[in-house]
């Protein structure tokens, strides 16, 4: 039994001597730290909305016209109009893009908001008598293919074209989209009448805005002066230019044709001309004419001096 114990004992210290022998190796102590807590993402900040654009008041002036901005409303840059027209998807108006006018206190760049954009256009002397044009039966029916020409959305005029010769002025509206279309679907246009072009008011809306646009048209319209020998009154027919547009034409968009542009191409290629080129044989037929009548006339005085010799 002694012996039993003996060898027992012997085996337990042989073990506890050879497992280090088996070890990865003495453990490395581990600091006692806690684990860092888990923390959520920072959010950032929502931006701010865009303030909206400072407009101006009182007289602005341009190259060549005026605009006096009246009482409760604002006038903001060319680039401001520009950005507008592609916002609501609206063709620029003919000419150079001026400014653009609105209420005072309405964010032009929200949604649904009207505005007008002032433009001029440096056409020449456009005749007040050329109004008359507007009465024409088939006038209607020219805007409408002038429209398709310009790949532009007419669904008849709102308020019919009426010219005031006094100022001289012209102003009417058009339904640019179909009714029940989502957008600007309101186009109404006033255009005074200078000496060297046109400046226009082009107001962008929908079309229940047209009283409100119709009622304010008159009040812009007041804002616009030509500077001094600008001004329609101004004309020197001896040495200004007189525009290819009539007023119709200023409706439309299309400059009157001439009698070259109206010239009809023949079935050979060649182009028939007006104006003179319609004396053309005439004057050919009398060229040749004196070309026989004075070879007869030499021929008659050199058989008279043979006579004479004789």
């Amino acid at each position: 039994m002694r012996k039993k114990l003996t060898h027992a004992l012997a085996a337990a210290l042989a073990a506890l001597l050879i497992s280090p022998a088996f070890a990865d190796g003495p453990a490395e102590p581990e600091p006692d730290v806690a684990a860092p807590p888990l923390r959520a993402q920072p959010v950032a900040p929502a931006q701010p909305a865009a303030a909206p654009p400072e407009g101006q008041i009182g007289q602005i002036a341009m190259d060549d016209v005026n605009y006096t901005v009246p009482a409760g409303y604002k006038f903001y840059s060319a680039a401001e109009a520009q950005a507008y027209l592609q916002r609501n998807g609206a063709a620029a108006p003919q000419g150079a893009v001026l400014g653009l006018i609105a209420r005072d206190g309405v964010d032009v760049r929200q949604s649904g908001a009207w505005a007008t954009v002032v433009s001029y256009d440096s056409i020449g002397y456009v005749p007040r008598e050329t109004a008359a044009g507007l009465e024409e039966s088939n006038f209607e029916a020219d805007v409408r293919s002038a429209r398709a020409q310009q790949n532009r959305p007419f669904e008849g005029f709102i308020v019919a074209p009426a010219f005031e010769p006094g100022a001289p002025s012209l102003t009417w509206a058009e339904r640019a989209a179909r009714p029940g279309a989502q957008g600007a679907d309101l186009r109404h246009e006033s255009k005074a009448l200078g000496r060297y072009g046109v400046a226009a008011l082009t107001s962008i809306g929908s079309a229940d805005q047209l009283n409100e646009i119709a009622a304010a048209a008159p009040t812009l319209l007041q804002g616009v002066s030509f500077p001094d020998g600008r001004r329609h009154a101004d004309f020197q027919p001896a040495s200004d230019t007189v525009s290819a547009y009539t007023v119709p034409g200023l409706v439309t968009g299309v400059a009157a044709q001439t009698e070259t542009a109206q010239a009809p191409v023949t079935e050979e290629g060649q182009t028939g001309f007006g104006g003179l080129s319609g004396w053309f044989p005439w004057i050919a037929a009398g060229v040749v004419g004196l070309g026989i009548v004075g070879y007869l006339l030499m021929r008659r005085r050199r058989s008279d001096d043979e006579d004479d010799e004789a």
